[in-house]
Formats: structure tokens, sequence, C-alpha cells
């Protein structure tokens, strides 16, 4: 039905370019303009594969490119029409409740009061630009209630978003790897080949190469076991070349949690897919980039060799601690309601040998206090932690479904892993991060809800 329509609607614009100008313009842009108009019905008609199309699409965001591109602005416009008709369709026409369990409580009062945090802004006087941009990144933790809800309530609802995720986190490592290969074929010597690395979308990375190898795990046919081997390698490099000392941590924690969480034979199963992906890994890489893959591999290892010296002579990880102790200078004098978004402070910085005035701060924890108050950062916290421990107690319900329980640790342990690198990275600040621990927590509080649900 929908491609006779599409045909009928290809043919009456033609004829009515053709007859009404002659122009080819006309016959092209016409046609295009009806067929995108359908395509667009489609996807806002089937509020699922609206919501996949709208994770794995997410991908035109994770670029490395400053500004608004085009393709951006566009996603971003069509992301908010789907939250927007989901929040209509979803409360107002089925008369559902939005907030279905303590978590969700918090979260919806913390999205809520932050557009009244702007008066703070303005109190402290605030960049409006810089808090506008903050309150558009946080707003992308929307993507959590629909989430939530079609992992909840649809009938393959679990398995649906996890596949979208896993695909995601591909998608994006194509990027990394991509820009990665281009940084590599411009440089000129060996100190820049061990020293290249992407530095975006390592949150991204991290939840896809998590969900990968839990799905590989518990992979029951041998070519379902070669694609989800095929995407963790492709994530786990893509994460490696971040050279996010932070998000290799980050991974650690999530994997040595998942071993936790199972058994014997599946922990024998989790080392021999990182064994086979890390041959994978290196076979590859032998074969694209030859006689600088040792380069690039010791510039690896003295990264990760360096973590056990940053404390003490890693400088730009000193500044941040520095920079913490000056923000909670400020929090000492208003701990409870914060400054707003967009207020800047300063410190000495000893990397550059000057004073630092911005509103970034690097350790995420004390940049939500600073920035919304106590209150802020007790909202936040409950909620992540909540959600990452419903999502545990749906994988360890062994009377639930495989596909649910596999939402379940999948969108938990993004949440724990990140809380290591929330001390020397923000999540709270950039539109990536938000985006997926939206969509993480969803799977979690979705998979748990599921499983209250067949309780009843």
């Amino acid at each position: 039905m929908i491609l006779l329509m599409a045909g009928l609607g290809l043919g009456l614009a033609i004829t009515l370019a053709l007859a009404n100008t002659g122009s080819l313009i006309y016959v092209t842009a016409l046609p295009a303009l009806i067929l995108g108009s359908l395509l667009i019905g489609v996807l806002f008609w089937n509020s699922t594969l609206n919501l996949v199309v709208a994770i794995a699409g997410f991908v035109v965001m994770a670029n490395n490119v400053e500004g608004f591109q085009l393709v951006e602005i566009l996603y971003a416009a069509y992301l908010y029409a789907l939250l927007g008709l989901w929040f209509v369709r979803y409360r107002l026409l089925d008369k559902q409740p939005i907030v279905t369990s303590r978590a969700d409580g918090a979260l919806t009062v913390f999205l809520a009061l932050l557009p009244v945090t702007l008066v703070l802004t303005f109190t402290f006087n605030g960049d409006f630009r810089v808090a506008a941009s903050e309150l558009i990144s946080l707003s992308m933790l929307l993507i959590y209630y629909p989430v939530r809800h079609t992992v909840a309530t649809h009938r393959t609802g679990p398995r649906i978003i996890l596949l979208t995720v896993v695909t995601l986190g591909a998608l994006v490592a194509m990027v990394n790897l991509i820009e990665y290969a281009g940084d590599l074929s411009n440089a000129w010597a060996a100190v820049q080949i061990a020293g290249s690395r992407v530095v975006v979308n390592d949150c991204l990375l991290l939840t896809g190469a998590l969900a990968s190898l839990t799905l590989l795990v518990y992979a029951r046919k041998v070519w379902v076991a070669g694609l989800y081997l095929g995407a963790f390698a492709l994530t786990f490099a893509g994460l490696i070349v971040t050279q996010t000392r932070g998000y290799w941590l980050a991974f650690i924690l999530g994997f040595a949690a998942l071993l936790y969480l199972m058994n014997a034979r599946q922990r024998a199963r989790t080392l021999i897919g990182c064994a086979v992906a890390g041959g994978i890994i290196f076979g590859i890489a032998y074969v694209m980039i030859g006689p600088f893959l040792f380069v690039v591999a010791g510039g690896i290892i003295e990264r990760f060799g360096s973590l056990g010296t940053a404390l003490t002579q890693d400088l730009s990880l000193i500044n941040r601690f520095r920079e913490s102790w000056a923000v909670l200078r400020h929090i000492a004098w208003n701990p409870l309601i914060g400054y707003g978004p967009g207020v800047p402070y300063e410190f000495w910085d000893i990397v550059h040998q000057t004073t630092h005035i911005d509103t970034y701060v690097h350790n995420g924890y004390i940049g939500l206090w600073y920035k919304y108050g106590l209150w802020g950062l007790i909202a936040v916290m409950y909620f992540w932690l909540s959600t990452a421990r419903r999502g545990i107690g749906a994988f360890r319900t062994q009377s639930a479904d495989l596909w649910t329980r596999l939402a379940g640790i999948s969108g938990a342990l993004p949440m724990i892993a990140v809380l290591v690198a929330t001390l020397t990275a923000n999540p709270f600040y950039l539109k990536n991060y938000l985006f997926i621990i939206g969509v993480s927590a969803g799977m979690a509080a979705g998979a748990a809800a599921r499983v209250d649900s067949a309780r009843k």
C-alpha cells in the first residue's frame, strides 16, 4: 500500500512538473519532496521504527567538526519532533503516566526544573549562550522515556533497542577509525603516529563495546556470534584509538562487573571472545598500516602504562584536580541551589601558566553540584544508580526472557563503567554522552519494568 501511494505520488509530481514548467529541477525536486514527506509520515506513524532510526541516526552527531552542520540541525529538529510527538501521544492521548518509578521521578524533577536555573545564570552573570547549549545537551536525556517504554511494552522491544545500540556503536567506530586513518596518513614523524588519537565519541564506543561483548557471550548460533564478534572488535578498536585513559578504565570496570555477574562458563567465553577480537584487531591493523603498527602500539602501551604515574606526573590531570578544588571553593559558599549553567569560574592553570576562566568542569560530579546545587546532584545520581541497580536486577531474574535480561545488563554496565570516567571527563555537558546515557538508562529501566510486569 505504501509503495503504491509512493508510486502514484511520484507519477503525479512528474506530470504536474512537466505540464506546468517543463523544468528539470521541478521534475526532481517535487517528487523528492513528496517521497520524503511520505517517508517521514511512515516513520512518525510507526513509533518503534521512528525510535530506531533516531538512535542509529545519532551517528550524524558523532563528528569532530566545529560549529553546527546542516545535517546536525536537521537531525536535531527530527529528534525533538519525535520526542514531542511521543509525549503528546503517550501522555495526552493514551493517558499513560510518564513517571513509573522513583528513578523516573528524580529525572523528571531535574529536567523540569532546568529552565528555572536560568534565573541563577542571570543572578551570577553567566553566559546565556553557554547556558542554552548546556540545557540543550541535557535535553538529550529525554530519549530515556521512549526507550524505557519501548523496552518495557513492545513485544520485541529489548531486542530491537539493544541491536540498534550495537549498530550505533559500530557506525560511530567506523567514523572514528576513518578519521584516525586520515590522521596517520597526514603524519610526517614517528612521534605524530604514536600520539595520533580521536578524542570524541568515547562514551558511545564504550556502550557499544560492552553491549556487543555481552551479546557475543550469549549468542546461540555461530554466525550470529561472528557478527557480534565483529561489532565488538570494531567498537573496542575505536575505543582504543581515542586514547582516553578514563574510558579505558571505564571499560575495565564494566568488563569486571560483567565477569562478576556471570558464571564460570560464561566468563571463559568472555575471555576467549576478547582474545579472538584482539587477534582480529591486530591482524587487520597489520594489513592496513603495516610497519607503523608497532609505532602505534608502542604509543598506546605507553599511554596505558602512564596510568600508574598520572596522578603525580601528568600535568594535565593535576591541573584538573586544581580546577576541581577551585570549583569546590565556590560550592562551599552556595552548596544547595548552585550557580546555574553558563556561570564561569577561574583558577590558576599550571599547564599554560595563566589564569583560566571557563564554564566547563572536568569532574562531572563537582560540575553538576556547582551548576545545579545539591538538589541536582542528588536527583541525577539517584536516577543514575537506581536505574543501574534495576538493570542488574532484571539480568539476575532467571525467569525473564533472555533479551530482557541482556537489555537490562547492557543498559546497566555503561552506567556503572562511566562512574569512574566522570571523575575526569564530564558527561553532563556534551550531547553525545547524555544521549547514550539516556538510551542506556532506558534499556535498564525498561527491562526492569518488563520483569515487574511479568510478575503481576
